[in-house]
């Protein structure tokens, strides 16, 4: 795994890292090394955190399996593939065999806002190019860009973004604070109780979310549910399916299971003998 003091030299650790987006965390541990190390200070504001992966599968190809639990971008670099990931709605697998290394950045949710020009929702389900926010930055620059450590690489992406010269949004901060409550209160289930608690009517809240997400306050309700149910799977031996229906708010175990069947691809019980053991 990188070593931390490695990217210590650009900025410390990230402290805030949440990994609730894997699905399969202890098959990650085994296979892939993920660092994260906190922005500089002119880009707190946007920036949750950079991060650098790196995988060195000896045999086959290991397949790791994730959703977004908030709605995020990420500007990512590589030799193969680099490019602005918008949010995915659904479950991702991300190949990795033999040997390689990513760098990227991940926005706090709706902070790309300051950075994107046009609609976010057109940014949703797809990956774009990395020229269409950093007018230049072809392949080869991409090549000299990661020719170096990653302590290089970190503080030349960072350069990229501190060029664009983003600025304050109050909006950018309401909507994060709107998350972290939802996430912080488990009375916070619906577009109606978050509305209540913010003093803004479930309209506004809607436009605000479909204007810096590009995804509305519902999708985030229901994936902090799914990702509930995802935690308290792995936590059990023997999962109450009844009961985690219906502590998560759903009025059946069908309508729990099609959710979650919808998002992640499979159904609870085939997630739960996918995952890895020990």
């Amino acid at each position: 795994m990188m070593a931390r003091d490695e990217i210590g030299v650009f900025q410390k650790p990230a402290e805030t890292y949440d990994p609730r987006g894997r699905l399969d965390p202890a098959g990650f541990e085994r296979h892939v090394r993920f660092s994260t190390t906190a922005p500089v200070e002119p880009l707190k504001p946007f920036v949750e955190h950079f991060w650098v992966i790196r995988w060195d599968v000896a045999e086959g190809t290991y397949h790791s399996a994730e959703v977004m639990h908030r709605p995020y971008v990420d500007v990512f670099l590589a030799l193969d593939q680099s490019g602005i990931q918008g949010t995915f709605r659904g479950k991702r697998v991300y190949p990795a065999s033999g040997s390689g290394r990513i760098i990227g950045a991940r926005f706090r949710p709706g902070a790309f806002h300051a950075f994107w020009i046009g609609e976010l929702s057109n940014l949703q389900d797809q990956i774009l190019p990395l020229d269409r926010v950093f007018l230049g930055l072809d392949q080869a620059r991409i090549e000299r860009l990661l020719a170096g450590s990653d302590n290089d690489a970190l503080s030349a992406l960072s350069d990229l973004l501190l060029s664009l010269d983003p600025q304050p949004d109050e909006n950018i901060v309401l909507v994060n604070a709107i998350i972290n409550a939802i996430e912080a209160d488990e009375a916070l289930t619906t577009v109606s109780a978050v509305a209540v608690a913010f003093g803004r009517s479930e309209r506004w809240l809607q436009q605000l979310f479909r204007d810096y997400l590009g995804i509305g306050l519902k999708w985030f309700l229901q994936r902090r549910r799914l990702l509930a149910a995802a935690e308290l799977i792995r936590a059990s031996d023997a999962p109450d399916w009844i009961g985690i229906a219906y502590d998560l708010g759903y009025s059946s175990q069908q309508h729990f299971i099609t959710d979650f069947r919808q998002v992640l691809g499979e159904t609870p019980l085939q997630y739960r003998a996918g995952l890895t053991r020990g």
